[in-house]
């Protein structure tokens, strides 16, 4: 049996003096992720395109052109075709997976906490807000255990266990205890609860 609570909403914060909100500003931007495998990956792409190409160019100003690119396929090549669209098509969806990865932000690894100085930037680790969730929920009356956290941008879902057949006002009580637990650490951004609960024999 499985019983599901709705989403608490995360508190809402009460309005905060101008250095308390530059300092959630540059934690946030310090624990952004930077996307580092997809920039290092554009880079590698770029450096080896400008060294085949240079190559080609200084050989063929020399007269003695090596042919790196396949310039007989490229002239024999049918345009309108459809191996010549699907590539086009892939080169696009490549450099839009690019243009994506660089604008958007990344699932950083670490989550920032809100701090009240601009030079001092606390963070948590994912799996560390993780674990504090969990041991927020286990010590909730009549939980025996917990299967799964789910840590959303917005969002933590919480599957907890009980072997209480009928946990009527048990998924409340979880759900209170794991705000208080968030509003003790305060991550940003705040995010709501929602919790669920399975039955399983102790």
């Amino acid at each position: 049996m499985t019983a599901q609570a709705g989403a608490r909403p995360a508190t809402e914060p009460s309005p905060r003096p101008a250095a308390t909100r530059k300092a959630d500003r540059a934690a946030r931007h310090t624990f952004r992720s930077h996307r580092v495998l997809p920039a290092l990956a554009a880079a590698l792409l770029m450096t080896a395109a400008g060294v085949l190409t240079a190559i080609e160019v200084i050989s063929a100003a020399l007269k003695g052109s090596v042919h790196i690119f396949p310039y007989g396929w490229v002239r024999d090549a049918n345009w309108d075709g459809v191996y010549a669209r699907a590539v086009f098509a892939a080169l696009a969806l490549i450099g839009v997976w690019f243009l994506l990865a660089a604008v958007l932000p990344g699932r950083s690894r670490i989550v920032p906490l809100h701090g009240r100085d601009p030079s001092l930037m606390m963070g948590v680790s994912r799996r560390g807000l993780k674990r504090s969730v969990a041991a927020a929920a286990e010590g909730a009356p009549g939980v025996s255990g917990v299967g799964r956290v789910r840590l959303g941008r917005r969002r933590v879902r919480v599957v907890a266990e009980t072997p209480v057949r009928e946990p009527a006002g048990l998924d409340a009580e979880i759900t209170e205890a794991v705000r208080d637990r968030l509003d003790r650490l305060d991550p940003l951004p705040a995010r709501s609860v929602m919790v669920r609960m399975k039955h399983r024999e102790a």
